[in-house]
């Protein structure tokens, strides 16, 4: 009975029950990225993190009408830390706060639900693309890669625009497939959308679509099709009003400074840099499998559209090459090229499988195998997310900001720039630099007087904190001033804070 069980409801392809292991697993994915919910966000990207958690609690206390005194602006205040992307996440969160109060897990929640959601998208793709049995596989891999679970459950926008991005992918291969007015409008929503959420998805997103356009469609049938003429013009309207009302109304033009470092293509430390970031985070030989598994895909259905994500990802590091590795969940979008991309491998893998291992037996093992690997991942993810513990830091941050008193004139070599402080201490503060901020003006060719820049930043400043004692080491002029010009006015082992309003001697 139990043979004819695994016979009839496992091993063949049956609708319901291949219906049933994806809802298990989306299950799965967004439970193991529950783990820890309470966590302080200081896990995976903090400064990012708390950057949307401040502009959230800003947003939510234009609401809050019985805050005590002096909260509410502070709140407002401190939430005004400037403009990446449009807060499409804070929004949702500080609109959500409303009903539940402030709480930074609910973030987490939005965050892995769309991650999640993602991976249907991701399901039904790859099944159209290759097999339900490649396009279960490829979303266990969406859902469990260890770097994937940990970063796709932050308070930030990647992972809703990772989720666009797959369900845009879907759309743009439904479209190619039937040349439906319903699929082009879809992909344009979703596209547009997603490059609204955070515009770096349009990497994967026109490189997909180009891949469509010139390999599939062709470029003069696609010149002369309405249809792609709307897909583009949704795909770019959205961010291209956000882009300029951007530019002239809410001053985002230091958002492109400091980002495009030509010369480094040339450095060959560059791509080892580059393979060793896909490692860690991918890994390397499942990155190198879909890499040559494109080439087992159907020339003219298949792998115009997987060449163009390829592209599209190079393209992305090669214009961002310093950041692709200062901000690794710059690497999110790749998971998905990685599944996508690994489909026609595992669709011949399971054919010669299915061929040559009829048995039972076999498959049990197949299954114990890839069960086996599900519990590794979930694993590996779990212990990074219960050995991150960060529930001391809200208070140590408040005794700071209680001593500093909640006032301005205050400058910090502090974490994420200041904004724990914020957060926590309801302290606002300028943010000294740390040597990677020099660095990488030293990198774009800009000369930084530290001697000029240390006196024009302090001035008008009461106080200057340090709270990263390896960091100061690492600026020796800057630790020299400090302690020999200006008094401490409270210190710990974990902190000091210098009085600069009263300078024991002119330095």
């Amino acid at each position: 009975m139990r043979i004819l069980f695994f016979r009839y409801f496992v091993f063949r392809e049956r609708p319901w029950v291949w219906m049933l292991s994806l809802i298990l697993a989306l299950l799965a994915g967004f439970g193991l990225r529950m783990t820890n919910l309470t966590n302080p966000p200081l896990d995976f990207a903090p400064t990012r993190q708390l950057f949307s958690a401040l502009k959230a609690r800003g947003m939510y206390y234009q609401y809050v009408t019985d805050a005590l005194a002096g909260k509410h602006q502070l709140a407002i205040s401190l939430g005004d830390v400037g403009t990446v992307e449009p807060p499409v996440l804070e929004t949702i969160v500080s609109q959500t706060y409303r009903l539940t109060g402030e709480h930074l897990w609910i973030a987490r929640v939005y965050s892995s639900l769309f991650w999640v959601l993602g991976g249907l998208a991701l399901f039904l793709l790859i099944r159209e693309l290759a097999s339900t049995s490649a396009a279960m596989i490829g979303t266990l891999f969406y859902l469990f890669v260890p770097f994937g679970v940990v970063a796709s459950r932050t308070f930030m926008p990647d992972p809703m625009m990772v989720a666009l991005i797959i369900f845009a992918l879907w759309a743009l291969f439904r479209w190619q497939n039937t040349a439906s007015w319903k699929w082009a409008i879809l992909f344009g929503i979703f596209a547009g959308t997603a490059l609204f959420v955070k515009n770096l998805s349009a990497f994967i997103i026109v490189g997909g679509f180009a891949g469509v356009i010139l390999g599939t469609r062709g470029l003069k049938r696609s010149v002369r099709d309405p249809q792609a003429w709307v897909m583009a013009l949704l795909l770019v309207l959205p961010v291209g009003i956000y882009t300029l009302y951007g530019m002239l109304k809410l001053d985002m033009t230091g958002q492109f400074a400091l980002r495009f470092f030509p010369k480094m293509w040339i450095d060959p430390a560059f791509y080892f840099r580059w393979a060793w970031t896909v490692n860690w985070s991918i890994g390397w030989g499942v990155s190198l499998l879909a890499a040559f598994s494109v080439f087992l895909s159907d020339p003219r259905r298949e792998r115009p559209l997987l060449i163009g994500l390829w592209i599209g990802y190079l393209l992305f590091g090669m214009t961002f090459p310093y950041h692709f590795f200062t901000h690794d969940y710059y690497q999110l979008s790749f998971i998905p090229v990685v599944a996508v991309s690994i489909a026609p491998a595992l669709r011949l893998f399971f054919e010669r499988f299915f061929e040559r291992s009829p048995g039972l037996f076999p498959r049990l093992v197949l299954v114990g195998i890839v069960l086996v690997g599900l519990a590794v991942q979930s694993y590996a993810a779990g212990r990074q997310i219960v050995d991150s513990d960060y529930r001391n830091e809200p208070s140590f941050w408040a005794e700071i900001g209680d001593k500093l008193g909640h006032g301005t004139g205050v400058i910090g070599l502090t974490q994420d720039y200041g904004y724990r402080l914020a957060y926590w201490g309801w302290q606002g503060s300028a943010a000294w630099f740390t040597s990677a901020d020099f660095g990488v003006r030293y990198l774009a060719g800009q000369d930084v007087n530290i001697m000029e820049k240390f006196t024009e930043d302090t001035a008008g400043k009461q106080y200057f904190l340090v709270t990263m004692f390896g960091e100061l080491d690492n600026q020796p002029v800057v630790k020299d001033l400090l302690y020999t010009h200006y008094p401490i006015f409270a210190q710990t082992d974990e902190y000091v804070i210098f009085d600069l309003q009263h300078p024991l001697n002119q330095p």
